[in-house]
């Protein structure tokens, strides 16, 4: 999933009232990046090169990062430690993601 597709879906979603709340699953908290901010977290967490092939759009406030691969598949693994094989995935899509955030 390519950056600027995740950068329409979190603008979308924040001005839905979407920016930080509670997820009915695993880690149970979410918080958004700003669109704007997306290509800077991803630099400054160096997913390139810990966890290629994800993308992080949000974290749980408590170390832990929302991050989406290639196939669009939702997952959280920790910021300190990552690798994919570190990701628990949580949802099948973004979309399915979003059934799981609270205002």
């Amino acid at each position: 999933m390519n950056i600027e597709a995740i950068k329409q879906t979190l603008e979308s979603w924040i001005d839905e009232g979407y920016i930080e709340g509670e997820l009915s699953v695993e880690p149970e908290w979410y918080v958004l990046w700003r669109p704007e901010e997306i290509e800077e977290f991803n630099k400054d967490y160096e997913l390139k090169e810990y966890a290629p092939g994800f993308v992080t759009f949000g974290g749980n406030g408590g170390g832990e990062l929302l991050v989406v691969n290639d196939q669009g598949e939702v997952f959280y693994m920790p910021a300190i430690g990552m690798s994919p094989d570190t990701a628990i995935k949580i949802a099948g899509s973004l979309q399915e993601f979003k059934g799981y955030m609270r205002q």
